[in-house]
């Protein structure tokens, strides 16, 4: 036969399940998580997070787009690297001679010639050579030469001229002499 009197040790086990079964208070654990909040330190925002922070204000949004609108100016102002200067010191490549220009009354109207002089003509076609500073000093002394063979003595002379107003150093009639030779 079983005795059906509880033991002292389900009395105790049976008195545990009872007792456990409880949780602390709410202001209890409130309190508990308070303390625990104030004890651990506030971790930092990383750069980009504060970086983020600032350009959602307003102040600084303008600002911020300030900097970005001088950045694309001085970007479209600045030279690009595929740029690069002309020198008028750099050396001739061999070509052929071009073809001399159609003088401008075979090319105009009666009416045209009668009203345009000759002496602005030259004026305009030694404007126009001095003009192209993309050519080097052979090649615009290759020009005077052209002009003195085509007869245009006075533009060769308003070229070479000029040519020795923009290059005071150099030599400029015996280069031209040799030129000469050369042709």
């Amino acid at each position: 036969m079983t005795d059906a009197r509880p033991t002292p040790e389900e009395e105790v086990v049976k008195h545990f399940r009872q007792q456990s079964i409880d949780e602390p208070p709410a202001h209890l654990d409130a309190f508990i998580l308070a303390a625990a909040h104030r004890a651990t330190p506030v971790p930092k925002s990383s750069v980009w997070q504060r970086w983020s922070q600032a350009c959602q204000k307003p102040r600084w949004q303008v600002a911020f787009a300030s900097l970005v609108g001088i950045a694309l100016m001085l970007a479209l102002v600045q030279p690009g690297p595929d740029q690069e200067p002309a020198y008028d010191f750099a050396p001739a490549p061999k070509a052929s001679a071009p073809a001399p220009a159609a003088p401008m009354a075979e090319l105009g109207a009666p009416a045209q010639h009668e009203s345009i002089s000759a002496q602005m003509v030259d004026e305009a076609k030694v404007s126009k050579r001095m003009a192209a500073p993309a050519k080097s000093l052979d090649e615009q002394l290759r020009e005077v030469v052209r002009l003195q063979e085509t007869g245009e003595k006075a533009a060769a002379d308003q070229l070479f001229e000029s040519l020795k107003n923009r290059f005071p150093n150099q030599n400029l009639a015996d280069r031209l002499k040799q030129l000469q030779k050369n042709q």
